[in-house]
């Protein structure tokens, strides 16, 4: 079983512009309002590969029964513990014409310490019956920023793997526990490490040494640039797809699914970036939060490029 913790869901409300003009008028051409959360689409993505996963997290008394229909409605497996305030609302503005993504991202409600303390006794309950441990996202206000690592440590202790998808001090000192995976994308790699990425080629060095230093896999997506994933062994560089693209909410999320999945089919690392990138490729395609079907996966895979690099 994949156990997700998502720990600041949100509802995003995408609004589509022809051409998105700062500081003037402009008209929306549509919009659409999606409840997500990082953990909450890689499970999405998951279930439907036909995964056994549960989506574990902080949920909201005053609007939460939104959260529990969508994932009712997904058929996904939930146990959420409810804290005060409500759930934040984020906006998406997607400029059709460069295909940019514009977001402004509420921090969330306030959280007591009572709160994180019985959430973190049930995740490690459920430890018990998992495989994989997915932490990612933001955390709100009053959630400690070692929560990343403390969860990280518990699972060690169980033998679970952990997949950690973040950013800021929860994400760097989250990587002192040594998760089994890591997925930053460019901008995070690079504020994180102080190393820049350029045309997509980059400092290896510095990603080898994170591998080397006890991370046995890391991948950092570069959106038009594609994707790299360092293993012990190797790193490959994978290709972006020729798509269009309607929506790229939820696009890395996507790609810690499909490596998710690999990990539990026991595929290599090459597979892992190919599904990784069909997986992201599938949900990009799709309009607001909608994420890749298995149908979307199993057409994107033969087209994906992969590469070694020495």
């Amino acid at each position: 079983m994949i156990l997700s913790v998502t720990l600041n869901p949100c509802i995003d409300k995408t609004i589509y512009l022809d051409r998105l003009d700062v500081g003037a008028y402009n008209r929306v051409k549509n919009a659409r309002i999606d409840v997500a959360g990082k953990g909450l689409n890689v499970s999405t993505v998951l279930n439907h590969l036909g995964e056994d996963t549960l989506c574990m997290g902080l949920n909201f008394r005053n609007n939460g029964s939104l959260l529990e229909q969508t994932l009712n409605s997904r058929g996904l497996k939930h146990h959420f513990i409810y804290a005060d305030g409500s759930i934040r609302t984020n906006i998406k503005l997607f400029d059709q014409a460069s295909h940019v993504m514009t977001e402004i991202n509420e921090a969330g409600p306030e959280v007591s310490p009572s709160s994180v303390d019985r959430l973190i006794d049930e995740i490690d309950a459920r430890l018990e019956h998992a495989h994989i441990l997915v932490l990612s996202g933001s955390i709100p206000p009053g959630v400690p920023s070692d929560i990343y690592q403390r969860l990280i440590r518990m699972a060690h202790r169980k033998d679970v793997k952990t997949v950690l998808d973040s950013a800021g001090e929860p994400f760097q000192l989250g990587l002192q526990e040594k998760p089994f995976l890591i997925k930053p994308n460019s901008l995070e790699f690079e504020q994180t490490f102080r190393q820049k990425l350029k045309a997509g080629q980059g400092p290896l060095e510095i990603a080898r040494q994170v591998v080397d230093g006890g991370i046995p896999y890391l991948c950092i997506s570069m959106g038009a640039d594609g994707a790299l994933l360092l293993d012990q062994e190797h790193a490959y560089r994978a290709k972006p797809l020729p798509i269009e693209a309607k929506g790229l909410t939820g696009a890395g999320d996507s790609m810690v699914a499909g490596m998710c999945y690999a990990l539990r089919k026991h595929l290599d690392s090459e597979d892992m970036l190919r599904y990784a990138m069909a997986c992201a490729a599938g949900s990009v395609r799709q309009e607001g939060t909608l994420l890749a079907r298995e149908s979307d996966v199993q057409e994107l895979l033969p087209q994906v490029e992969i590469e070694k690099i020495a």
